[in-house]
């Protein structure tokens, strides 16, 4: 099932995450951000 975060699509969490957290890196820890895009991703 694909996720959508901020604008980005991906077929996986673990790709979105992978993708998307150097972005994210100066705000939260790995664990913490996979846990915000676990809530905050959009099921498309």
């Amino acid at each position: 099932m694909p996720y959508k975060l901020d604008g980005a699509k991906f077929p996986s969490i673990d790709e979105l995450v992978e993708a998307l957290y150097p972005v994210y890196s100066d705000k939260m820890s790995l664990e913490e951000f996979r846990k915000y895009v676990e809530e905050q991703a959009e099921k498309t």
